[in-house]
């Protein structure tokens, strides 16, 4: 067993994206090994959040067959939100958070991953949907008056939550890849696939690693976006993506 306490302050300049500043707030987790299971139980407590606690958990059934999950309770949770008239509301109510997985390692290092994460903080399909029509609107309004009035409403919407990553309630997550395909050595290619199981847009990357320089590591992504109108990844900022990242390890 093992337990780990963390202690946060927020004050002026001091963690002040965190919270309510002006408070000491206190973290905790607790590890254990338990009938092979790897568990973790985890609290935070503090005034600049809410209380919140949760468990997560990992266990290999066989050599090559693990399964793990995690679990969430956010009390009190305080968000601004867009109705379907899409005016800005406020609401205060306490969320789960979830997740359960799949991982499994095949005889020629094939690994898949799979995991459903639900969201309980996260706005629903016509509460995005409000957003997205609301950024239609301030871009059709620009358009023909020259005034940003509606763009700036938009901006202070958006950074209420609308900005964040997995905005959605309810997700499917896949990562597929192979170490070393037909005997390549350090070469490892993937995909990664990420569905809004509300709106049924999704994500689609392949991906290729290759590591034979020393301390250097090359991937090669690209990312494809579809989905129906104003939904969550038919929306992004960009259409699709091509990325290479280099890494160098010192």
């Amino acid at each position: 067993m093992a337990l780990t306490t963390v202690a946060i302050p927020v004050y002026e300049h001091v963690n002040e994206d965190f919270g309510e500043s002006g408070y000491m707030n206190v973290a905790a987790k607790l590890y254990m090994l338990y009938r092979d299971t790897d568990i973790d139980l985890v609290l935070f407590t503090g005034n600049s959040r809410s209380l919140r606690y949760g468990i997560d958990f990992s266990r290999n059934l066989t050599t090559n067959f693990e399964i793990h999950g995690e679990y969430a309770y956010l009390t009190d949770l305080k968000q601004n939100y867009l109705g379907p008239s899409g005016v800005l509301a406020g609401r205060e109510r306490s969320v789960s958070r979830y997740l359960f997985g799949l991982r499994y390692l095949t005889e020629n290092d094939i690994t898949t991953i799979i995991e459903y994460y639900h969201n309980g903080a996260g706005f629903s399909s016509e509460e995005l949907t409000a957003f997205y029509q609301l950024v239609e609107d301030a871009d059709s309004h620009l358009a023909d008056t020259g005034s940003d009035l509606i763009i700036q409403n938009a901006k202070t919407v958006s950074s209420m939550g609308y900005n964040s990553p997995n905005l959605g309630r309810n997700y499917l997550y896949l990562k597929i890849n192979q170490k070393d395909p037909f005997n390549i050595l350090y070469l490892t290619p993937g995909l990664i696939a990420i569905v809004n199981l509300d709106d049924r847009s999704y994500s689609i990357s392949p991906e290729i690693q290759y590591t034979g320089f020393t301390n250097w590591e090359l991937r090669l992504r690209y990312t494809f976006l579809n989905g129906g109108t104003f939904t969550e990844f038919a929306e992004k900022q960009n259409k699709n993506k091509l990325e290479l990242r280099v890494r160098y390890h010192f």
